[in-house]
């Protein structure tokens, strides 16, 4: 809970600093909905990427010329599968993780005109990673000595980088984005002693997340 609490002050202050610009054009409060595929790209498992939800909030303002900003924050559901051995047949195993993401967004409006290139850094405070009970004995295919179980402890806070491009008009835009998370998601489980002693070397892995979104502005 002390996670998201520290999410939602970000958000926040990020929406306090925007309010400096006034209203009408210089200011548009946006909600989003969406949807998201999300991949783990690593060399110790077999990952297949999930599709699911993304939802949130944000503020635009003009900065300065073709220039505009965007404070925000996205819920989301994130999903992708892992190959694993059940019962001596192979399985994939869902796994998913409920994220809040906090982003300060630069965007460049093309030629002037309603399309613009966003970029910029992301905080995203995660959950552990989720699955079936019943699969959680389930051998994972490329490291044979971990179970699902022993995997779901990631780290609860990672950064990403953003960038986008949207367009549309003034109170309804879409948006196809891209993220590429520059932490290892995974190191959280190289500083537990049972889960390295048991792993094939380090665990290294980077999230990949596609994100189309709907967003209409008041």
């Amino acid at each position: 809970m002390k996670r998201y609490f520290l999410a939602l002050v970000l958000l926040g202050f990020t929406s306090t600093i925007s309010a400096q610009y006034g209203k009408g054009d210089y200011n548009h409060i946006g909600i989003s909905l969406g949807i998201n595929q999300t991949d783990l790209y690593t060399d110790n498992f077999a990952i297949k990427p999930g599709t699911s939800w993304t939802g949130g909030l944000s503020m635009r303002g003009n900065y300065y010329n073709n220039f505009s900003m965007i404070y925000g924050m996205n819920f989301s559901e994130n999903k992708f599968a892992i190959e694993t051995f059940s019962s001596n047949s192979q399985k994939e195993v869902d796994l998913k993780m409920m994220a809040v993401q906090v982003h300060l967004l630069f965007c460049y409006k093309i030629g002037g005109g309603p399309v613009s290139l966003d970029f910029g850094p992301v905080l995203q405070v995660n959950s552990k990673l989720k699955f079936n009970s019943s699969d959680e004995n389930n051998i994972i295919v490329g490291n044979e000595l971990l179970s699902v179980k022993d995997i779901e402890d990631i780290n609860p806070i990672n950064f990403n980088v953003y960038a986008g491009i949207s367009g549309g008009f003034e109170n309804i835009r879409l948006s196809l984005s891209y993220q590429y998370g520059v932490t290892n998601i995974l190191n959280n489980l190289n500083n537990q002693d049972e889960v390295a002693l048991l792993a094939d070397g380090k665990l290294k892995g980077n999230l990949g997340i596609i994100a189309g979104n709907i967003i209409f502005y008041f």
